[in-house]
């Protein structure tokens, strides 16, 4: 019978999707994978290149690479034990051995040499790590990887992102049980936070770090450690039971059912699991408006359907059995009150609801402002929309090659001068836009346009639309423009991330991505003046 081994990924994903894994009854889909999951898979691994081209060439004692050795798992595991006992600083791509006896199985990104003897265990993701509202994290380079250099950051703290620490909890314990573990649990995550210049921020993986539910205490913080023995184990009883599943009247019960949440929509299951539920259940409508966590304390409180959810009143279900199985999530009360409303929604038919008509103001000249940054933070097309006497036009300030705080500079002083230039002409002068990201990156570039131009005028239409629309499908631009006056994009698979993959091939002379992150850009402003027009109407 087929051994429970768990990657690094189970104890941070849906334990449904480990029993279907291993449940032999359950029908394997062959799907392709989401488009949106492929770009992110495409990031994650251009980001890793990057990081992992960049260290040979310091010429680190002690560096050694095995990525060559990946479709050999007896050599792999051979060559990282191997490259261990000879105390390698810096081992890449390594694999460690099959824990049999805990159910792991793992190949970390990086494993680093403590002073001590032994390894920490350094993964490289494709996301910040750094929380500039604080600092103090402690943070190594590609130059000086090890623990030992690392250094006090005075202007970033370090971000507790739960998945990145299970992931480094997984890779501990597999060090511990092949006996090549450092003398203190600590891993390493290296973000994009730096591009160029990457840093291996440090984490003590037995630092309490997690709010969580406790059936004793209600609520009990927790290490990574810990936070990953309970969610690893429990996802090897769950992969147990169903690995012993055969179809007959018998077999036991899978310790999860299906439940509706955010990962379902890139999750490769989804067809033979969540898409089973009846189509009443509020967990397959909602999906991600709540966590399995909360759905299951709904379950708990006798609320199965979208139904129930509508008719339930959210301080009653927060003072009763809900709210006792959902005391460590702080914002639980607004999210439930988030969810009774979507449910609502979907029982009367509807996506979004306007509760009241927006108090917009207006103005002889509108401009609507939409940025787009790729991978590295910078900003390379800044797009306005101008409208005046009904007539709207499309303007661009793009230049896909920005790769220096100087282009980035020159390309944003571009569109602020338009814009100082627009208000010389008219004093009724409004810029829109949706969301933080315009007026935040325009801060930086001084000298500011002044009056109605300058960004501590414009007009972010996300607060109108969260005061004055209900919705199911969340506020953003997409959800908004597309549910409420019916606005369409010309690319049939628009996206942050899809645009990060046209942008490098921009960056590389491709006019035809070039051409689609124009078209993405002038969408998304007409989108904003489409959501302006329905919220006046």
């Amino acid at each position: 019978m087929r051994p429970v081994l768990l990657g690094g990924y189970a104890a941070k994903s849906c334990p449904r999707a480990v029993h279907n894994d291993y449940d032999p009854t359950v029908p394997r889909p062959a799907l392709p994978v989401a488009p949106e999951l492929q770009a992110l898979y495409d990031t994650g691994v251009d980001f890793e290149t990057e990081v992992l081209t960049a260290w040979p060439a310091l010429n680190l004692p002690g560096y050694v690479d095995l990525r060559d050795l990946d479709g050999d798992k007896r050599v792999h595991i051979g060559a990282t034990i191997g490259a261990m006992r000879a105390g390698a600083a810096v081992i890449v791509g390594g694999r460690l051995p099959d824990d049999v006896a805990g159910g792991r199985t793992g190949k970390p990104d990086i494993l680093l040499r403590d002073t001590g003897g032994g390894y920490h265990p350094a993964d490289i993701k494709a996301h910040h790590v750094l929380d500039r509202k604080y600092d103090n994290a402690l943070a190594s380079t590609l130059k000086a990887p090890s623990f030992e250099d690392a250094v006090a950051l005075p202007d970033g703290g370090a971000r507790q992102r739960e998945e990145d620490l299970l992931q480094l909890a997984h890779y501990w314990r597999m060090l511990e049980a092949c006996g090549h573990q450092a003398t203190h649990p600590r891993g390493a995550i290296c973000g994009d936070d730096r591009p160029g210049d990457p840093l291996l921020v440090w984490y003590d993986l037995t630092a309490p770090a997690f709010r969580t539910f406790s059936r004793t205490t209600g609520v009990a913080t927790r290490s990574a450690l810990e936070r990953y023995d309970h969610e690893h184990g429990f996802r090897r009883r769950v992969a147990d039971v169903a690995r012993h599943r055969t179809g007959a009247a018998g077999d036991p019960l899978p310790l999860v059912d299906p439940i509706g949440q955010a990962e379902c929509a890139t999750c490769r299951w989804s067809p033979v699991c969540v898409d089973t539920l009846p189509g009443t259940d509020v967990s397959a409508v909602l999906r991600g408006a709540l966590s399995a966590r909360e759905y299951l304390a709904l379950r708990a409180a006798g609320v199965h359907t979208v139904a129930d959810l509508a008719a339930g009143d959210p301080e009653t279900l927060l003072t009763g059995m809900y709210g006792t199985e959902v005391p460590h999530l702080r914002t639980r009360a607004f999210r439930l009150r988030k969810a009774v409303t979507a449910a609502r929604l979907a029982a009367d038919g509807l996506i979004v609801r306007r509760r009241e008509r927006a108090d917009v103001p207006r103005a002889a000249v509108e401009v609507d402002i939409d940025i787009e940054w790729g991978a590295d933070d910078r900003v390379y097309l800044w797009g306005l929309l101008i409208t005046s006497n009904g007539a709207s036009r499309y303007e661009a300030f793009f230049d896909p090659r920005v790769t220096t705080d100087r282009d980035e500079e020159l390309l944003a002083r571009r569109c602020l001068d338009r814009l100082t230039a627009l208000a010389a002409g008219t004093p009724d002068l409004l810029v829109f836009h949706y969301g933080t990201p315009e007026p935040r990156q325009a801060r930086r570039f001084p000298p500011l346009p002044s009056g109605p131009a300058g960004p501590d005028r414009w007009i972010d239409l996300l607060p109108l639309v969260r005061a004055t629309v209900d919705s199911r499908a969340g506020h953003g631009l997409k959800a908004m423009a597309t549910h409420g006056p019916g606005h369409t994009w010309r690319d049939p698979d628009p996206g942050g991330l899809q645009s990060q993959s046209w942008h490098a091939a921009a960056r590389r002379g491709d006019p035809s991505a070039a051409a689609r992150l124009l078209t993405y850009n002038e969408d998304d402003v007409r989108a904003t003046l489409a959501v302006r027009t329905w919220l006046r109407s």
